[in-house]
């Protein structure tokens, strides 16, 4: 009877004691918007992040017509115009650390992942395909990968700007494939220009990507290598190491 009384009132015990959950790269209070792209119905993609930027489908994009299979669940099919936009989210704006991840299935290396910012030079930052290459582009300069990823497999892309006053993208960028860093093309004079993303344009996904689209992060700080290759191998809701 005791030992039966003692297992009903640990829960509670635990609360009182401050006991707290693990934080993960699912719970981390760093993400600011998650979409899954779960739904099968419907035109809004939830936000699984605490913050609610719900995003809209907009160009014809349904959950109905355009749900696939994912790589985790279910996926978003993008295309034909479409696009994906979290009405009111500016995305993570100034020289701000910052990450963006997410899973792509493409045979067409064109279009954008994940874009946001002010449409002037430096200002914008727009995680697109660049010659045929996933990278990155402030609106100046360019940053991307040489491997391909438009083979019609999915691959997890992902873009890791670090914390500096002055960031840029030749010392401050770290671009992922699959979960491992990825060679870099030869950069070019422009990518040591300071990055100042504005705060305008609304996040967007999708814009002229022809493929599907699966788990899209947008965290407020720099994933360790180590975390990215977590969010590859389908392990974020493990626990994050301290200090993260």
């Amino acid at each position: 009877m005791q030992r039966a009384a003692a297992v009903l009132m640990a829960p509670f015990l635990a609360a009182l004691l401050g006991a707290a959950e693990p934080v993960t790269l699912d719970t981390d209070p760093h993400l600011m918007a998650r979409w899954k792209f779960d739904e099968v119905e419907g035109t809004k993609a939830l936000d699984s992040s605490p913050h609610g930027r719900h995003a809209e489908l907009k160009g014809g994009l349904s959950f109905a017509k355009n749900s696939v299979a994912g790589r985790a669940g279910k996926a978003l099919s993008v295309g034909g115009g479409g696009t994906i936009e979290a009405a009111g989210y500016k995305g993570v704006a100034g020289a701000a650390a910052r990450t963006v991840a997410a899973w792509i299935k493409t045979t067409r290396p064109e279009g954008e992942i994940v874009a946001w910012g002010r449409n002037d030079f430096g200002a914008m930052w727009t995680f697109q395909f660049i010659r045929g290459r996933v990278g990155v582009t402030p609106k100046g300069g360019y940053f991307y990968m040489n491997s391909a990823t438009h083979d019609g497999e999915w691959h997890h892309v992902a873009i890791v700007l670090a914390a500096a006053e002055t960031p840029n993208l030749h010392d401050h960028a770290a671009l992922y494939k699959d979960g491992a860093p990825a060679e870099i093309h030869d950069i070019g004079l422009l990518d040591m220009f300071p990055i100042a993303t504005g705060s305008e344009i609304d996040v967007r996904i999708g814009a002229r990507f022809e493929g599907a689209l699966d788990d899209v992060r947008i965290y407020d700080r720099a994933l360790a290598a180590e975390e990215i290759k977590a969010l590859f191998e389908l392990r974020s809701d493990t626990p994050l190491s301290p200090g993260k």
